[in-house]
């Protein structure tokens, strides 16, 4: 994570896969490396192509990088695909992309006609879900906050970003999985754009938007672990146990048993947490590096699209957290516990030996 890390914020040695021009509008796919495998990627890659009807695709199994020119629509396009890059999101996805420079010098009917929506991967039984989606509309021209509305579809969040030079407003959502609309235009007409800065702006947000996925489904993972509730069950029922007033001699190895067993899952859960903790602290220095990179100022009127798109941190975090203090009262219970179940032992024993001694005295008597 740390070479990722220097190689973003620095800007060295990066392979940036980003398009250079305005205006042009695209979309992005993100498909999660844990789930699907690099044939399964580039099959997949295959057939949303022909289903979008580009079928001068140049598509190769060995690169890990693809970029070329194709027709979509029967106007110009580029795909591009990674398979691996040196962008801290290549640590957990595969990309496809699709730019199109547009024809029109309206921005809202470019982004209506340019950004693909008709296809949507893994409602098509062909089509593997991705991970998130994203589209960008990048504008040559100073755009109004209500033609920005438009373009996004919603209310937006934004700000200024490389020392005032460009808006950068959006909006995500979370409905099915993490996705988001994004345009970028400069703030003055007279302004002189830098082929790098347009990369590098839909490069970071490639990035912004990795991270904020991989929180996002760290997050589901968490929500969906039951451990902690299953655990706090157990004990409970092992306490129910051990306060019977009568324990059957051979029944004392199966409670000292359980217990050590609930000890040690609650101990190996502990350390699973922290695990997802350290990651979730990575992922926020480098979303945080990237925020730096972009040199971002508010603007007026309107919330923060970092913030906006920090919301799944922050819920992770609050997860982690919770389950970590539900652990920790079960280890404690565990700790309380332990001393009891040997108090009662040594009880039980002491009240059979009482038996025997009984029994010896009669039979002498």
């Amino acid at each position: 994570m740390s070479d990722s890390l220097l190689f973003h914020a620095l800007s060295l040695n990066d392979r940036i896969l980003e398009p250079n021009k305005l205006p042009i509008a695209g979309r992005v796919w993100a498909y999660t490396k844990e789930k699907i495998s690099r044939d399964m990627f580039v099959g997949n890659c295959i057939s949303m192509l022909s289903l979008l009807g580009i079928e001068d695709a140049e598509i190769s199994w060995k690169d890990d990088i693809m970029a070329f020119d194709v027709s979509y629509q029967r106007k110009p396009a580029t795909v591009i695909i990674s398979l691996q890059d040196d962008s801290l999101a290549s640590d957990y996805y595969y990309f496809l992309g699709i730019w199109v420079c547009p024809e029109s010098d309206d921005p809202v009917r470019v982004s209506r006609n340019t950004v693909i929506d008709e296809l949507k991967p893994g409602h098509d039984e062909d089509l593997i879900e991705p991970a998130m989606t994203y589209a960008v509309t990048l504008w040559d021209t100073p755009l109004q906050l209500p033609e920005m509305k438009r373009v996004v579809r919603s209310e937006v969040f934004g700000q200024r970003i490389y020392q005032d030079s460009f808006y950068l407003c959006g909006q995500t959502s979370f409905e099915d999985i993490p996705s988001a609309r994004f345009v970028i235009c400069p703030t003055t007409s007279a302004l002189q754009h830098g082929r790098y800065e347009i990369q590098h702006a839909l490069y970071s947000m490639r990035n912004l938007m990795a991270l904020m996925c991989r929180s996002f489904q760290m997050y589901e993972q968490l929500q969906q672990n039951e451990a902690a509730a299953k655990l706090s069950q157990q004990m409970l029922q092992l306490m129910g146990k051990v306060e019977q007033k009568t324990v059957a001699l051979q029944d004392w190895d199966d409670l000292v048993c359980e217990h050590a067993r609930i000890a040690l899952q609650v101990a190996s859960e502990t350390v699973l947490l922290t695990n997802a903790e350290n990651e979730l602290r990575g992922l926020c220095r480098l979303f945080n590096a990237i925020v730096g990179e972009l040199c971002i100022s508010e603007m007026k009127g309107i919330g923060r699209l970092t913030e906006r798109m920090e919301v799944p941190f922050q819920h992770v975090e609050d997860v982690i957290h919770e389950q970590l203090r539900l652990h920790g009262r079960i280890e404690k219970q565990a700790q309380i516990m332990q001393p009891f179940i040997h108090s009662r032992m040594l009880a039980n024993q002491q009240i059979l030996l009482n038996k025997v001694w009984d029994i010896v005295k009669d039979s002498k008597g």
